[in-house]
């Protein structure tokens, strides 16, 4: 049931016992309590209705009807902690999100000082509030992550989450594939059923649902020195990168799909990354606009 759902029915005092344990589940529920039992301990000074309505009688005429002030002042209270409550709702569960256009790198520091590199494409999002009792991020895409060391630090992906102490590794989350290389300390990667520790200078990789446990030599990922590098990856992942690097659309055959692909191109330089990632596989290439066409000779 949705939180907003939860949230009426709870103002009705209609809740099941399964609804009831859902909603003290909700970051606010504490709050929406003590609203309740504020407003319930709240009382108006003493009015005397009758009194009141003579005097009004007197001063008006009869009127035509009476006003419904109880279902009023009723409404008016459920509004009111119906409003505190989604305003402090708001307030804990806001988010920052920090995002990297197309051709663009992004760096930033994370509450607890440690850094991160979203490289083009990517979005990472997590709750700056919570953040003393929860280090979690959640990413879409590609990024570098220095830790800084602490309590447990958790990178959420659409793929599986990787979970730390204090280290240095990059993940790359994207639709149809997913890479973890670690550059120093150790990190562990659980992707559905599968749990990896990788320490300094190993990799996870997966795609077309299948896994590859590899190794590295550099200290860094190669796109901080604007240059993408690949070993034995589906040539569809390079053109995306490509298209992420230079924000173009490239087309292709989709017989070369899933070819596999090691090698690297330079974010400075279209014809040159290009040629570095036709030339291997016997391609050509041509330029229209923002847009680029690969075909086989």
């Amino acid at each position: 049931m949705k939180k907003e759902d939860l949230i009426i029915k709870w103002l009705d005092n209609n809740l099941s016992e399964k609804e009831l344990q859902a909603f003290k589940q909700l970051d606010a529920s504490s709050i929406y309590t003590r609203l309740d039992k504020a407003a319930q301990g709240f009382k108006a000074p003493d009015f005397d209705v009758d009194t009141a309505y003579v005097k009004l009688k007197a001063f008006r005429g009869t009127p035509k009807s009476s006003f419904p002030w109880k279902r009023y002042l009723t409404g008016v209270a459920a509004a009111l902690i119906l409003s505190l409550g989604l305003f402090f709702t708001f307030q804990q569960n806001s988010d920052t999100q920090i995002l990297a256009e197309n051709s663009k790198k992004v760096e930033w520091l994370l509450p607890d000082t440690s850094e991160l590199i979203l490289n083009a494409g990517s979005s990472i999002t997590f709750n700056e509030k919570t953040w003393s009792k929860n280090r979690e991020v959640t990413l879409d895409g590609e990024a570098y992550f220095k830790v800084a060391k602490g309590s447990k630090f958790t990178v959420s992906t659409s793929q599986g989450n990787i979970t730390v102490l204090g280290t240095q590794f990059t993940v790359n989350a994207r639709e149809n594939f997913f890479e973890v290389v670690c550059f120093e300390g150790m990190v562990q990667v659980t992707h559905g059923d599968v749990i990896r520790e990788l320490t300094a200078g190993k990799s996870f990789k997966v795609y077309n649902n299948a896994i590859f446990d590899e190794v590295t030599t550099n200290i860094e990922p190669t796109w901080l020195q604007e240059k993408s590098s690949f070993k034995s990856v589906p040539y569809f992942e390079v053109v995306e990168e490509l298209e992420r690097q230079y924000n173009t659309s490239v087309s292709l055959d989709k017989g070369l799909k899933n070819t596999i692909f090691t090698g690297s191109f330079t974010h400075s330089n279209l014809e040159t990354a290009l040629q570095a990632i036709t030339i291997p596989l016997n391609l050509s290439y041509s330029i229209n606009g923002n847009e680029v066409v690969l075909k086989s000779n």
